[in-house]
C-alpha cells in the first residue's frame, strides 16, 4: 500500500514558521509570494532585509530594487534613473533612502517627495507631475530638454499662448494704422484739405554715388567756364 503524499499546505502552521527560519531572504521572499497563507504568516522584511534581497542572485536576476516608503521589493522600471544609480545603486551608501515613483508622487504623510513640476527620469523617458492639471504623465518636451507641463496641458497652454500673440499682432496692426491715418491728417492740414498724400511727394535722399557724382561735374563745370590763359 502507497503512503499518502503530504503536501506543504497540509503542514501545521508551527512546521511552516520553523522551515521559514532555516530560509535564506530569497527563498523566504518567494515563500511569501506563493499564497496569501504565507504572506500573512511571513512578516514583512525589514529595509535591511530588503537591501540584501536585491543584491543576491534572485534579485538582481528579477531586477529588482528596495523601496523604503512602502517596504517592498519592486522592478527596476518602478524608480527614477536617479534612484538607482550612484549612491542610490546597489549596495551603495545611500541604497537604503530609495523610493519608487508611486511613493513619490503619493508620498506617506511627514514626507516630502515629488512636488508639481517634477521632472522624472524613467529608463530615459521623460515625464513630469504636471504644474497645471497636478496629473503624472509623459512630460511635454521643449528640443530635448523637458517642460514642466503634461503634453496635454502644454498643447492648451501653446494654444492660449498662440491665441495672446495673434492679439497682441492685431493691437500692433490697428496701432500702425491709427498713427498713419494721423499722420495724414496733419500733411492734409499743412498741405491743404484737397491734397492726397503720396510717398512719391518726397524726394528720396541721394547717394553717395550720386553725391560725389554731382560733385565731379560740378568740378567739371566750374573748368569750363573759367577764364583759359590768353583769353580777353
Amino acid at each position: 500500500m502507497m503512503a499518502e503524499s503530504t503536501e506543504l499546505l497540509d503542514l501545521p502552521t508551527e512546521i511552516h514558521q520553523l522551515i521559514a527560519q532555516y530560509l535564506d531572504f530569497p527563498s523566504l521572499m518567494q515563500l511569501r509570494m506563493i499564497c496569501q497563507y504565507f504572506h500573512e504568516l511571513i512578516p514583512r522584511l525589514s529595509v535591511n532585509q530588503m537591501l540584501e534581497v536585491e543584491v543576491s542572485a534572485f534579485g538582481i536576476r528579477k531586477d529588482l530594487y528596495t523601496c523604503r516608503d512602502c517596504l517592498r521589493l519592486r522592478p527596476r522600471a518602478k524608480f527614477a534613473d536617479n534612484m538607482v544609480r550612484k549612491k542610490k545603486a546597489r549596495s551603495a551608501i545611500d541604497a537604503g533612502k530609495r523610493f519608487c515613483v508611486d511613493c513619490g508622487i503619493n508620498p506617506r504623510e511627514g514626507t516630502t517627495r515629488y512636488t508639481r513640476g517634477s521632472l522624472i527620469i524613467i529608463q530615459g523617458e521623460q515625464y513630469v507631475i504636471c504644474q497645471s492639471c497636478g496629473a503624472f504623465g509623459d512630460a511635454a518636451v521643449d528640443g530635448d530638454s523637458g517642460m514642466p507641463e503634461c503634453k496635454r496641458c502644454r498643447l492648451f497652454s501653446r494654444a492660449i499662448e498662440q491665441r495672446t500673440e495673434e492679439n497682441r499682432a492685431r493691437q500692433e496692426r490697428a496701432r500702425l494704422r491709427d498713427e498713419q491715418r494721423m499722420r495724414r491728417a496733419r500733411r492734409r492740414e499743412l498741405w491743404g484739405s484737397d491734397y492726397e498724400y503720396s510717398e512719391d511727394d518726397i524726394p528720396q535722399s541721394p547717394t553717395w554715388s550720386e553725391i560725389q557724382m554731382g560733385m565731379i561735374q560740378s568740378e567739371a563745370d566750374t573748368y569750363m567756364n573759367s577764364p583759359k590763359p590768353g583769353s580777353d
